[in-house]
């Protein structure tokens, strides 16, 4: 593609925004720089700073963005649908509009399909991959430690990518969040007035300080340490640890005719509803709002797993420990009895556990 078609974009974009693009590649100039100069130079970084590119596009990005179709080197109206999350840090270049425009005429439509390829081309070259490699493996590690204990704060999240990134300091660390587009689009800052302490927050956390000052209730609790492939677990939004709660509630809402979609949905909710502190009995009240129970029998063995669930799950409130670690299982008022396997079956078959949804 000719270099005219970027140029007609920058061109449409205002001086802020493109002074804005010069900045991801930490260059200067005058503010009385005219435009064509500004969009000259902005090429010109572009064609010669590959791995500025590297750095805020994730390895799994760059694969999704790489779908285009080879005849007419154009990307689909399915794709730029599927895909339109993916298209952010076009927008944050400069390289796509806002309100992307799907028309296979349209010039942003033709250079996000051109700055697609060169960015696949420039990831298949063998020195990138090692740069590809490195930054995704500092962006699953960060954002999976935020995601586990929710809030947490910068200098603790320095102190644990130490061992892995020697050189690593929290310049380097907001430096990456901020310009990271996956990042930077879920994971928040949050500072204290008095300490200017900047503590960084998961997207799934709803009142971040409410967690903080719980947080702040346990100050000589240690936080609760994984390891770096456990960590990198929760860079997926969706993870969920596979325990026995977890099995028994599954089976429950298998016999309630739910499927793995809406199973996965409910499992989420629930988890993210524990973590950010919502009551077991607010959680069962707003699930019967969708499910009708068999039974009284089977609202409470819900209940039974759900509490289950609230006990042995690492919270943000105790640092990534459960409340069964810090307080003791004997002393914990919530218990209940698990789902045993020669217990009659909680979907309402009739049959044994073990011989229906526990098998």
């Amino acid at each position: 593609m000719e270099d005219k078609f970027l140029m007609e974009s920058l061109n449409s974009l205002l001086k802020d925004d493109l002074f804005k693009i010069l900045a991801k590649f930490d260059i200067k100039l005058a503010k009385s720089t005219v435009k064509g100069k500004i969009i000259e130079k902005i090429i010109e970084v572009y064609l010669n700073n590959s791995k500025t590119f590297l750095e805020v596009f994730s390895k799994d990005t760059i694969a999704l963005l790489s779908q285009y179709n080879e005849n007419n080197n154009k990307v689909s109206e399915k794709d730029f649908y599927e895909y339109e999350e993916f298209l952010i840090p076009l927008q944050s270049f400069g390289f796509i509009s806002k309100n992307i425009i799907k028309e296979k005429d349209n010039n942003h439509y033709t250079i996000s399909t051109w700055f697609l390829k060169n960015l696949h081309e420039i990831s298949n070259i063998e020195d990138n991959k090692k740069v590809i490699d490195f930054n995704q493996e500092l962006e699953m590690l960060i954002l999976g430690m935020i995601r586990f204990y929710g809030v947490i704060d910068e200098n603790k999240l320095l102190e644990l990518l130490i061992p892995t990134f020697k050189n690593i300091t929290l310049e380097k660390i907001h430096s990456f969040i901020d310009n990271r587009w996956i990042l930077n689009v879920f994971v928040s800052k949050i500072q204290d007035s008095g300490s200017n302490l900047v503590y960084l927050v998961a997207d799934s956390v709803s009142e971040p300080v409410d967690i903080l000052h719980e947080t702040i209730k346990y100050d000589n609790l240690d936080y609760k340490i994984l390891t770096n492939d456990e960590y990198k677990n929760y860079w997926n939004y969706f993870f969920i640890e596979k325990t026995q709660e977890i099995a028994d509630l599954i089976a429950l809402l298998m016999g309630h005719k739910l499927q793995g979609a809406q199973i996965g949905f409910e499992i989420t909710t629930i988890i993210d509803k524990l973590k950010n502190n919502v009551p077991v009995n607010e959680i069962i009240n707003d699930f019967k709002t969708r499910i009708i129970f068999d039974n009284l029998d089977s609202e409470q063995i819900f209940t039974n797993i759900v509490t289950r669930i609230a006990n042995t799950l690492p919270l943000w409130c105790l640092k990534g420990h459960s409340f069964i670690e810090i307080f003791g299982e004997a002393q914990e008022p919530r218990s209940v009895t698990k789902i045993g396997r020669n217990d009659i079956c909680p979907c309402g078959s009739g049959k044994k556990y073990k011989k229906c949804c526990g098998k």
